[in-house]
């Protein structure tokens, strides 16, 4: 599937934007313009499938509401050889919903949303064909930095009249534009295998030895931990890095190495991001598993 995806997109970037007006904006709950803060949402969203090249894709929205706009920033990537290629890339302003928090249909993006406004699928529409990713049941859900709904869920990707399963991780925060943007480093890493199997880590780097929390789905079975260990490995130098973890007492440990490509937008201070592939080798119930996925660390918005 990742080289089907990689045929799809090479040599096209994304389709055209369509004029704003053109546009289908739904209504999007209680509210209005004169109300709305003055505010930034952001929401991730990280696709790793279960082949054995697995496909990968992460997606950044960004809303940012003003007096009268909102202003919107989208962009999105697939790691390649040596790069990662833009797959979606939307900078515009509409008039501001009555639920900024929204992702939106804009550009080559098009949304579809559950009854509670969850994403339930969206498409990316791109010269060499449509890609899509419809999100399917939950697996875990939980309050992120501040306090928005953040979920990982099984989903489907279809591209190139093929489909991978894997899971999505969709994150959201908020800041009000009036507040200072917050310095922590957050961290995570999402990991699948070929059999369905997958590891969701994530620390708040608030301070050095942070625990994180870690989402397991192993043979079946849903595990997670609030109090994991995850390391520095010793003698790790430059970028991406290396990590140990470990869950004490439940005998689930492994290391976790960063690779290239590395999209490194993440500067010493001040709000951004770096991507990158991720291998990992667990051991669990006398059983060692290797598993490849994506790394991502963030500070902001």
């Amino acid at each position: 599937m990742l080289v089907c995806l990689a045929v799809l997109l090479g040599g096209c970037g994304p389709a055209e934007s369509p004029p704003a007006e053109e546009r289908s904006i739904p209504s999007t709950g209680e509210g209005s313009a004169s109300t709305t803060p003055e505010a930034v949402y952001h929401t991730a969203l990280t696709f790793v499938g279960f082949g054995p090249e697995p496909s990968l894709i992460h997606l950044r929205f960004e809303n940012r509401t003003e007096p009268d706009l909102l202003r919107l920033e989208y962009d999105g990537w697939i790691p390649g050889s040596d790069a990662w290629t833009s797959v979606l890339g939307v900078v515009d302003s509409i008039p501001v919903p009555r639920a900024a928090w929204r992702v939106l249909p804009a550009g080559q993006l098009r949304v579809g949303v559950e009854d509670g406004g969850e994403l339930s699928n969206l498409r990316l529409d791109l010269e060499g064909g449509p890609v899509r990713i419809d999100a399917l049941e939950e697996v875990s859900s939980w309050s992120g930095s501040t306090g928005q709904r953040e979920s990982l869920r099984f989903a489907d990707l279809q591209a190139g009249g093929r489909v991978e399963s894997g899971w999505l991780l969709q994150r959201q925060r908020a800041r009000l534009l009036d507040e200072p943007a917050p310095d922590r480093l957050i961290q995570a890493f999402l990991l699948a295998d070929t059999l369905g199997n997958g590891l969701l880590i994530l620390r708040d780097r608030a301070f050095a030895d942070a625990p994180a929390t870690v989402w397991a789905w192993l043979d079946g079975i849903q595990l997670d931990w609030a109090d994991a260990v995850l390391l520095d490995l010793p003698g790790s130098t430059g970028l991406p890095g290396s990590w140990s973890f470990e869950v004490p007492d439940v005998g689930l440990f492994g290391e976790i190495t960063g690779s290239g490509p590395l999209l490194d937008e993440l500067p010493e201070e001040g709000v951004g991001f770096r991507l990158y592939r991720a291998t990992a080798t667990i051991g669990f119930a006398d059983e060692r598993r290797l598993l490849a996925g994506i790394g991502v660390e963030e500070r902001g918005p």
